[in-house]
């Protein structure tokens, strides 16, 4: 193998190496962005569920204090008759 032959496939076995290079580093910073990205989502989702539990719980005491009212209202027309 001539000299200039050689030289040459040392110089594209050393790009090929670095383009293997670049391409596994841009490989990991998408999946690690990827991981943060769902991260961050999943904490939406768990704040948002909170924050529904929340919304129940007032909807429920809501719900208990307009029946006690009802039930008293109820009293009230039955005591009129």
């Amino acid at each position: 193998m001539p000299t200039e032959q050689a030289g040459m496939l040392f110089v594209f076995g050393f790009f090929l190496l670095i383009v293997v290079v670049i391409v596994a580093v841009i490989f990991y910073f998408a999946t690690t962005a990827k991981a943060k990205a769902s991260a961050a989502r999943e904490e939406g989702y768990r704040e948002l569920a909170a924050k529904a539990n929340l919304d129940a719980a007032e909807v429920k005491a809501s719900l208990a204090e307009i029946k006690g009212r009802l039930a008293s209202v109820e009293r009230m027309l039955k005591e009129v008759d």
